[in-house]
């Protein structure tokens, strides 16, 4: 099994941007990662990142890395929105049911298992927990293809925890836990 790990944004794209100054494109790549890490221990199957460093690489260039390897792509973010208060974590994959579904729900109850004080953001409206939207790493991947965001980066809070080193483990065990089991 082929896993890409994409750690969205990078480089001239910093993505949103916490009140602390904090950066999403640098937690996202700290996580990616890690879960490289996690899954590299295992000769079963292999894991690569779209960016190992703080570059930017475009969204079509990202799809075709994973078009051209991958067996399952995840990209990791983190979310922002005006009102401060705003929090928790989402998982996304595209419209319609498609095998990245089970991936997702998987990684979404990982979540909530793991992260019992975050808010469970969720759309049930298809019968599953994760949300769905045209995003270009959802929909111009062949493989399944799934998108996380990790909290609210805008939110001075989550900003912290996104920030802590143990959260970040945390997170990371959680999104390999579900890649192991679907690698068996």
């Amino acid at each position: 099994m082929k896993f890409l790990i994409d750690p969205g944004h990078g480089g001239h794209d910093s993505g949103a941007v916490g009140p602390g100054g904090n950066h999403e494109s640098e937690i996202a790549l700290a996580v990616s990662l890690m879960i490289a890490g996690h899954l590299g221990h295992n000769a079963e199957h292999e894991c690569h990142l779209t960016r190992y460093s703080d570059i930017f690489v475009e969204l079509d260039d990202r799809c075709e890395i994973a078009n051209n390897w991958a067996d399952i792509f995840i990209s990791i973010h983190c979310n922002a929105a005006e009102a401060a208060q705003a929090s928790g974590f989402e998982v996304w994959t595209s419209p319609g049911w498609t095998p990245a579904d089970p991936i997702a729900t998987s990684i979404w109850q990982e979540f909530k298992q793991d992260f019992p004080y975050m808010r469970a953001r969720l759309d049930t409206s298809d019968g599953d927990p994760d949300k769905e939207s045209k995003f270009r790493v959802l929909v111009g991947t062949t493989m399944p293809a799934v998108l996380v965001e990790l909290g609210f980066i805008s939110n001075p809070e989550e900003e912290k925890r996104l920030l802590s080193p143990v959260f970040q483990t945390d997170a990371s065990n959680a999104i390999a836990r579900v890649l192991q089991g679907v690698a068996k």
